[in-house]
């Protein structure tokens, strides 16, 4: 066995298609099943059954297990060994909310890659549970999201604090409530809740696993309606550009939205500040023996762009 006969199967249980695995792999489907036959023969047993789609044997899904942790030792001894030479390089795996890593890690981005020009970034977008799930699965090398609790085996470091707030267009709160509007919007302070009149507004959700749309959620519970929910999506760019038509309020982080509109159409908006808004965002990681140098390298090049932004 080798590294590269356990990469190709690991890519082939998880794609469970050899046309897919290969595409993937950027090798021929002649060459995958080379390995996969050189593989069963050393074992002794068939690892796939063949059909479609592939499924693993008994066999085979006790090998993909220990396939997972030669994978992971591989990757830890690659690092260790890259730290020690000192020759940086290797693939850095960042878990963050699209919208999030669209408004901040360009110039993060930018700025190590200069410095590590060997050292590939692979971001792995998706929603704040999501990240830690990862994680914990050995999926992702950085975190950057909200911590939901204390986690076993996962080291973190504070980030920055972010705030949801909940967006409506001018015209659509006219529209629903007239003279009255300014008085529900009216105020620097946060509000408690939201109050019964949004019972007839429209509302722009994301997923519950989504810290905007969990907060949205436990806000319509406590005032004791049920949301008319006119669209759903995980783009925050679609929602805000809804949000401006007027089709429907939008709980988002004001940072990111601030970042993602114009000035001319964020003063085309109301905007409701609320007590339960506010959220730290960390860094997370593995605990292990040896933590590869680049996750903190990046957690400090990611830190001091913060610190440069509020200059």
């Amino acid at each position: 066995m080798n590294f590269l006969s356990m990469k190709y199967f690991l890519m082939l249980a998880e794609e469970r298609s050899f046309t897919k695995a290969a595409e993937k792999l950027h090798i021929t489907q002649q060459t995958l099943s080379a390995h996969i036959a050189a593989l069963e023969k050393e074992t002794g047993t068939k690892l796939f059954v063949r059909h479609v789609p592939l499924t693993l044997t008994d066999s085979g899904e006790v090998f993909l297990r220990y396939a997972r942790l030669f994978s992971r030792n591989e990757r830890a001894l690659k690092r260790e060994l890259s730290d020690v030479s000192g020759r940086v390089e290797g693939t850095l795996r960042i878990g963050i909310a699209p919208s999030r890593g669209q408004v901040m890690l360009p110039p993060v981005i930018d700025r190590f890659q200069k410095s590590y020009p060997h050292c590939r970034i692979r971001l792995l977008e998706m929603a704040n549970e999501n990240i830690w799930n990862r994680l914990k699965r050995d999926e992702i090398d950085v975190a950057m999201a909200r911590l939901p609790g204390e986690m076993p085996g996962i080291s973190h470091r504070p980030w920055m604090r972010e705030e949801i707030v909940l967006l409506m267009a001018k015209e659509l709160a006219e529209k629903l409530w007239g003279k009255e509007e300014e008085a529900l919007f009216a105020g620097d302070e946060r509000k408690k809740g939201l109050s019964l009149p949004f019972a007839d507004c429209p509302f722009l959700l994301n997923s519950e696993n989504d810290i905007a749309g969990a907060l949205a959620r436990q806000l319509f519970r406590r005032a004791g309606f049920a949301p008319h929910v006119a669209v759903e999506s995980e783009n925050m760019g679609t929602m805000l550009r809804l949000c401006l038509l007027g089709r429907g309020a939008y709980f988002c982080p004001e940072n990111l939205a601030r970042a993602l509109l114009s000035k001319g159409d964020w003063e085309k908006l109301r905007v409701l500040h609320f007590e339960e808004g506010g959220y730290e965002l960390s860094f997370g990681w593995q605990t292990g023996s040896h933590r590869w140098q680049m996750i903190d390298q990046w957690v400090e090049e990611v830190r001091r762009q913060k610190i440069e932004g509020r200059r």
